[in-house]
């Protein structure tokens, strides 16, 4: 069985905020109003971010954390794949 392979280096990650942020009710403006006291978290950079072609630092993504009111399931299930992510690109 062949399955379908998304090039984008943080695609999996991307797709698990998008659809965070939309289970908890948030539109991609008003996270990016919730993150407007942090630096380079711009709307096209969420946009960027939710398509899997950009990664925040370590501090970024906490901040987006909490701007999506991510439980505690959820909050542990993007660090690992954050961490996944760093990973695959160190090993390729």
């Amino acid at each position: 069985m062949e399955t379908e392979t998304n090039p984008e280096p943080f695609a999996e990650i991307g797709q698990s905020i998008a659809a965070i942020r939309t289970k908890n009710g948030l539109t991609q403006t008003a996270l990016t109003k919730a993150l407007s006291h942090v630096g380079g978290m711009s709307q096209g950079r969420i946009s960027r971010l939710e398509g899997g072609h950009w990664m925040p630092n370590a501090g970024q993504f906490e901040h987006l954390i909490q701007a999506l009111k991510c439980n505690q399931k959820q909050a542990g299930e993007l660090r690992h794949l954050a961490i996944c992510a760093v990973r695959r690109l160190v090993d390729a």
